[in-house]
């Protein structure tokens, strides 16, 4: 896959560039999402991530959404990931960040 699926481009008016993500958001796809990713939130300090073209999402995709949202820069998400948060987020984490959810678990025997 290539990354004519990922695109950057600018929103002349405000000076802000919009990535846009329409393939899916899994391990499988790492190297074009990792690549361009990073890149455009090197390149440009006004990002907003556009994520409403993604159709599956896995780990991995979870881990790259938890890096644009961590810069504020998610601004729309489609159903599959909106499903996938979810599931990440059913009952038992209700109201808990993931990262307090795995802290709270127990360690596993080596």
């Amino acid at each position: 896959m290539n990354t004519a699926n990922i695109h950057v481009v600018k929103n002349s008016p405000n000076n802000v560039f919009r990535l846009s993500v329409e393939i899916p958001m899994t391990f499988e796809y790492r190297h074009e999402l990792e690549t361009t990713i990073i890149d455009a939130m090197r390149r440009h300090q006004n990002l907003e991530a556009d994520l409403s073209d993604v159709n599956e999402i896995d780990l991995y995709g979870v881990h790259l959404l938890g890096l644009l949202h961590s810069v504020g820069a998610v601004v729309a998400i489609s159903p599959a990931v909106d499903a996938t948060i979810r599931r990440l987020l059913s009952s038992s984490c209700r109201g808990a960040s993931l990262g307090r959810v795995a802290r709270k678990m127990p360690a596993l025997a080596s």
